[in-house]
């Protein structure tokens, strides 16, 4: 919201300052050609004055308007190139904030990774590739053990730093063509493209085990006495169906897992 009300402003300051541009060129150009036009007079009663004596008086009215259409000209080419020099910069920042701006509307601001909307565009992305080149797909849905027992026993700031950590850990556990999104809340969706059920399955598990590894401030006061999740791994290779549908069938086996006991994960591979 904040980027948004900067770019607008910055359209707007923009948008004065050709104006303001545009208004001095004009009038300088304006003074410019009448200029000129009282030279070219000039030229013609000098012509006319070589025979009628006043020949030096119209020359030096002439000398004089040619030096104010030189003093004119480099004013206008100081507000031509300061204009062209302002206007690419200005043009720069508006296009910074812009993609800044469009960047923040698809990543949560808490934990740094994608939101639900960058994380339907991603899938739906996917989706496409792996139908065409008839590649797997795997969704993992994770979810944080707990999380509220550990929101009221700790307080929310370190919950809120909790779900940082989580993303954090997620995110070096898989590649750079991996995505990994907050679904809401405590809950992540992982997306892995052109891997193996197995792979998928062993992306998973490190997941699992290096976030129950891990240390978590407060952590003790846990049913577990750790910090767990519980995931949901869902393959397609071959039935693919639409990401709202993928999702679903991963937050299934999700919530699977965590019946049987959480710090688990459950998998499913669909394939013709």
């Amino acid at each position: 919201m904040v980027e948004a009300k900067r770019l607008e402003k910055s359209v707007y300051a923009f948008i004065v300052f050709l104006m303001i541009a545009a208004i001095a060129f004009s009038t300088l150009s304006y003074i410019s050609i009448k200029t000129n036009v009282n030279i070219v007079r000039g030229a013609i009663s000098t012509i006319s004055g070589m025979f009628s004596g006043m020949f030096v008086e119209n020359m030096t009215k002439i000398l004089l308007s040619l030096s104010a259409i030189y003093k004119i000209a480099i004013a206008e080419l100081i507000i031509l190139c300061s204009g062209i020099i302002a206007s690419l910069m200005a043009l720069g920042y508006i296009t910074n904030i812009y993609f800044e701006t469009r960047k923040r509307t698809f990543i949560d601001e808490l934990t740094g990774v994608y939101n639900k909307r960058a994380l339907y565009r991603i899938l739906d992305r996917e989706i496409k590739r792996a139908e065409r080149f008839k590649h797997p797909l795997t969704i993992i849905m994770l979810d944080i053990d707990f999380f509220k027992v550990y929101n009221d026993k700790n307080g929310h700031l370190a919950g809120d730093l909790l779900l940082k950590k989580v993303a954090k850990i997620i995110e070096g556990k898989i590649r750079d063509v991996d995505s990994v999104a907050r679904f809401g809340g405590e809950e992540f969706a992982i997306i892995l493209p052109e891997t193996s059920h197995d792979g998928a399955l062993k992306v998973g598990e490190k997941i699992r085990k290096a976030i129950a590894d891990a240390h978590f401030p407060g952590e003790e006061k846990q049913p577990s006495g750790n910090v767990t999740v519980s995931l949901g791994l869902v393959t397609f290779h071959g039935e693919y169906k639409t990401g709202k549908r993928m999702l679903v069938s991963a937050d299934e086996l999700l919530y699977r897992a965590k019946e049987s006991g959480r710090n688990k994960l459950i998998s499913m591979y669909y394939t013709r």
